[in-house]
């Protein structure tokens, strides 16, 4: 079965390493990394939209940090996951995630990245690149 392509977007907050300095905040604030729009047809019932994130982030203090990232269609959270980072051994690091929203209403809708610490007594920091893409297809 031939897959269309029937809407791409693409968010880049931050190409590379340390073009950024965004401090997570603690549970359960949160920031907003990326934001971008998609266009579903009404034609298109059976869709598919591909949300794809690259985040570089850094444990900054204690010895393990918990960061969370979550990711928005409108105002529902559609995917979540968690990352730890330490400060001695994995300091650094490049989180991908793959997001899969299925059967999406058509009509414009805003997909957000978020992000948000669950270690108190640790600190991070999303240091870059930073990018959100999304690509909406008819199966």
């Amino acid at each position: 079965m031939v897959k269309k392509l029937i809407d791409y977007n693409v968010s880049v907050p931050a190409v590379v390493t340390n073009a950024v300095n965004i401090q997570v905040p603690q549970t359960p604030a949160k920031v907003i990394l990326a934001e971008l729009g998609i266009f579903i047809v009404p034609e298109a019932v059976n869709n598919r939209v591909n949300l794809t994130a690259t985040i570089g982030a850094a444990a900054t203090s204690g010895n393990i940090v918990d960061v969370l990232f979550r990711v928005f269609r409108g105002n529902q959270e559609i995917f979540y996951a968690l990352q730890g980072f330490e400060t001695e051994y994995e300091h650094y690091g490049i989180v991908t995630l793959q997001v899969i929203d299925i059967n999406v209403p058509p009509g414009a809708h805003g997909y957000s990245l978020y992000v948000e610490k669950q270690t108190e007594t640790a600190t991070a920091a999303v240091i870059g690149p930073i990018n959100l893409s999304a690509a909406v297809y008819e199966v």
